[in-house]
């Protein structure tokens, strides 16, 4: 949770932001749901319509719009910037319709959002970790103004072998983000204490090397005695972090997951 928002023991969200602040933070952008009041202490007259709708009048319209979507990729890209947008909306709608929108946030679909990920993106969502600057993994953790016990549970993805399409580089922390969002949605795991990470360690996948606008790293993937640095450097700065955490390792190699599982593996 940000320095500047609180959660009450009640499970309320306290903020010392105003106006377009407010509205630019997922956990707290209520959309038209704001009452007066709340409008009025937040500074946000003018910065909305006048009428106040509830959160599932907004569900309903939500609804409407992702039905309208042509297909389940662009279903994906609606959910996706729904939950960038309201996170509060996005896990309301996904939990009443979870059996219809478990395949268009999770696999399949999100195989696919992962292969157009550099071409549909729109706001970063997550931590992206550089195998190309290993000294500022920790500086990663510290910019998210997260305190030691904030965080609960990382799911950290290399996307050497994502579901049955292989190595689609940093595009692979939508396989992180999707697992979480299912997570919320379906065993309560509180979205505010969670945290999607890509290690891009570079790609082999030629289709990603070649393409001007992809945005992760432009290598071959590094492996060896670097990766395994880059490997303990996010694990050591995880934990020094946040050090009650689940660290969740998703889709790694095989070779390589073995080798991490051996050596990262925690008994209390």
């Amino acid at each position: 949770m940000m320095n500047n928002v609180k959660k009450t023991k009640e499970g309320y969200l306290e903020t010392t932001l105003t106006g377009k602040d407010v509205l630019s933070i997922p956990t707290l952008n209520k959309g038209v749901a704001f009452s007066e009041e709340e409008r009025q202490e937040l500074g946000l007259e003018g910065l909305l319509p006048p009428t106040v709708l509830t959160l599932e009048q907004q569900a309903e319209r939500a609804y409407k719009q992702f039905l309208a979507q042509p297909d389940r990729l662009r279903q994906n890209v609606y959910l996706s910037d729904l939950q960038n947008r309201n996170e509060v909306l996005f896990y309301k709608l996904l939990t009443e319709k979870l059996r219809e929108m478990l395949p268009v946030v999770y696999t399949p679909t999100v195989g696919e959002a992962i292969q157009e990920y550099s071409h549909e993106y729109r706001r970063p969502h997550g931590v992206y970790l550089s195998i190309d600057d290993i000294d500022g993994i920790e500086k990663a953790f510290e910019n998210l103004h997260a305190t030691a016990g904030d965080i609960d549970l990382i799911v950290a993805t290399d996307s050497e072998s994502i579901l049955g399409i292989g190595d689609w580089g940093v595009g692979g922390i939508n396989i992180a983000i999707g697992k979480l969002a299912v997570y919320t949605a379906a065993a309560g795991i509180d979205p505010s204490r969670v945290i999607p990470v890509v290690l891009d360690v570079g790609t082999n996948n030629e289709k990603l090397l070649n393409d001007p606008l992809y945005i992760g790293n432009h290598h071959k993937r590094v492996q060896g005695e670097k990766y395994e640095e880059f490997i303990d450097a996010y694990v050591k700065a995880a934990l020094k972090f946040f050090p009650k955490a689940l660290l969740h390792w998703e889709d790694l190699g095989n070779k390589n997951a073995r080798n991490i599982m051996k050596k990262t593996t925690i008994t209390s």
